[in-house]
């Protein structure tokens, strides 16, 4: 009950934490948006004044070429059809054969007195109406609104530069117009300035006509939103769009961005919400199962200790069974090491072998016991050396066999062949040490009167030995763990390690190849399969 107690009140934390910190998140998320926001309505605002800043710099600079141009000798006389600057506009003219628009000279009155590719040269003699001529004409150079052009059928702004005589008294005005049109240099640079798919760039003269802009339906256009024309400065918003507009002193422009607010934020705010509804989705789910879950691990973690502790007795068994299965041949050996050794001169020949071979007996058991104990930890060390070469795998099994009727010549054991050699790739100890683990499994697993039948047969491209018993044979669960580490055998009187059989598998899998275990009607069979090798039989000269 205590335990229970516990577990509910950890999980009870769990989920006050879990909900704690997805308010946290909650809260944060919504300070980052507001901080981005205003991040992003900042940098938008830094933009357009940059922008505009530069296209201020830009007008000074042209007024400035275009005074230092305009007086130059020889002087403007803006005198009707005079010869001098007709001359002179030609010659300005050829310089740029391709330009769309021509080059006008009006008088003090605003009256047309030359020009260059004038649409109607009857306009010469009558007065230029042009909105913000007569600002030109008063002394400061400056950009009229966009209207009717003289030398283009598209509408066109006039930059315009006054004509001055020694004293400074204003004698007309030198004037070139400029298309309001995609063509022209001037737009295709707005143009570049497109932001996604609603964002526009555009520069609007006084009267609200768009000059350029990178939205080329709006050229030549006048924007009705008082907002755009006549609204403040700065960062706004406009109903469901965000305006940006600055003023360009030099040209009487305004520099003015707008863009869809959700577009606008969409690249901010959009993963933010979203992040901001996974929080709160995760939260409540997190809630709801953080219970089902961390009771789950708790049990877990109940379960794996009580596994620890079963892996600990298993241990403390394993100790006990090595202790007992050492001290037995130890034992053995010493014994008949120490009768052979008292009695020699009394024995006979027959006995004196008996009692060497049952030492010699004791001695490979004591060996294999230790060679399983110290190869279970080489094993997993991953430092288990082997030296692989091509042999007939039908003669290492004989060899295996022959060695167990030597040990115990009153055991039968039949033994089937292929007709041919069954070549493979292997280590002849390891395999070795695989075939005397089988056969001793083989020998305690069956009473004595019952023979050990070992075949060896090609399969494919595998090469298959098998070690049949006439046992108990396996059950179910044993199947599933006879090659597990310290199962001993079918009934808990069988002795040994519980090593061979692990040790065997891992020798088999490191060779490429697969064991397996069986139950039979009479008994079981263990089998393993090494990949066949190709050999090469040597050329005859």
């Amino acid at each position: 009950m205590t335990s229970n107690r516990r577990d509910r009140a950890i999980v009870a934390g769990a989920v006050i934490l879990v909900l704690a910190t997805s308010s946290l998140l909650v809260a944060t998320v919504l300070q980052a948006k507001r901080d981005g926001t205003r991040a992003l309505e900042e940098l938008q605002v830094a933009q357009v004044g940059q922008l505009t800043t530069s296209m201020d710099a830009r007008v000074e600079g042209v007024f400035t070429s275009f005074g230092n141009f305009v007086n130059a000798p020889p002087a403007w006389s803006a005198k009707l059809r005079d010869p001098g600057d007709a001359k002179r506009l030609a010659g300005l003219q050829a310089l740029n054969p391709k330009a769309r628009t021509g080059y006008i000279i009006v008088d003090k009155d605003g009256v047309v007195t030359n020009g260059t590719l004038l649409r109607d040269p009857s306009v010469i003699g009558q007065r230029l109406e042009r909105v913000g001529l007569d600002l030109i004409l008063a002394g400061e150079p400056g950009l009229t609104p966009v209207g009717a052009s003289a030398t283009t059928a598209r509408p066109s702004m006039v930059v315009g530069y006054p004509l001055k005589d020694s004293s400074g008294t204003v004698l007309g005005a030198f004037m070139i117009e400029s298309d309001v049109s995609p063509e022209s240099a001037f737009s295709a640079e707005v143009a570049g300035l497109k932001r996604g798919r609603t964002g526009e760039f555009s520069f609007i003269d006084k009267l609200g006509v768009v000059v350029a802009s990178s939205n080329p339906a709006l050229l030549g256009q006048p924007l009705n939103e008082p907002a755009l024309r006549h609204g403040a400065t700065g960062f706004q918003r406009s109903g469901d769009q965000v305006v940006v507009a600055q003023e360009v002193p030099s040209a009487g422009w305004r520099t003015v961005f707008r863009q869809d607010a959700a577009e606008f934020e969409g690249a901010l705010t959009g993963p933010l919400e979203s992040a901001l509804l996974l929080v709160l989705i995760g939260g409540a789910v997190a809630a709801v199962v953080a219970s089902v879950l961390l009771g789950r691990r708790l049990r877990r973690a109940r379960d794996e200790q009580r596994r620890l502790e079963e892996v600990s007795a298993v241990r403390e068994e394993f100790i006990s069974i090595v202790s007992h299965e050492l001290r037995t041949p130890v034992a053995g050996l010493l014994g008949f090491l120490q009768t052979t050794l008292d009695h020699w001169e009394s024995m006979t020949d027959v006995e004196r072998r008996r009692a060497i071979g049952r030492s010699l007996s004791s001695a490979r058991r004591l060996h294999s016991l230790s060679r399983d104990v110290l190869d279970s930890s080489t094993i997993e060390a991953g430092e288990l050396i082997y030296s692989y070469r091509v042999v007939d795998l039908s003669k290492e099994v004989s060899s295996a066999v022959l060695a167990l009727n030597d040990t115990l010549p009153d055991r039968r054991v039949t033994l089937a062949l292929p007709g041919a050699p069954v070549w493979v790739r292997l280590d002849p100890e390891r395999i070795q040490q695989v075939l005397t683990n089988l056969l001793d499994n083989a020998v305690k697993s069956g009473p004595s009167v019952n023979p050990i039948e070992v075949t060896v047969e090609e399969r494919g491209d595998v090469g298959r030995v098998e070690v049949r018993d006439h046992g108990a044979g396996l059950s179910a669960g044993e199947l599933g763990r006879a090659f597990d580490k310290f199962v001993r055998g079918r009934t808990s009187t069988v002795s040994g390690t519980g090593l061979g059989l692990y040790i065997c598998r891992q020798i088999v899998e490191a060779h490429g190849g697969q064991i397996r275990a069986e139950s039979r009607e009479d008994g079981a069979a263990f089998s393993f399969d090494l990949p066949r090798a190709e050999v090469i039989a040597p050329t005859r000269a």
